[in-house]
């Protein structure tokens, strides 16, 4: 099925915490271009646990011991 852009859906938002956990492992810092509205919230993904991975993405930010840039483009959105 295809997925609306802008938004991190449960696979996504897995593969956003598990990449930025392994950056603080490896050392590296972090460069995020962010463009993005939210986390979907239909049923469906409230069952494949976006609320669980959403968390992950936080916690992993939150125990980042390296340097995070954010780059929002113009005309970008960050909710």
């Amino acid at each position: 099925s295809s997925q609306a852009g802008l938004v991190w859906f449960p696979d996504s938002a897995y593969k956003t915490a598990t990449a930025i956990k392994d950056f603080n492992h490896e050392g590296l810092p972090l460069m995020v271009l962010a463009n993005w509205r939210g986390f979907s919230g239909g049923m469906r993904d409230m069952y494949e646990e976006i609320l669980k991975f959403g968390s992950m993405i936080v916690d992993n930010l939150v125990d980042f011991k390296q340097p995070v840039f954010v780059y929002i483009p113009p005309n970008g959105e960050l909710r």
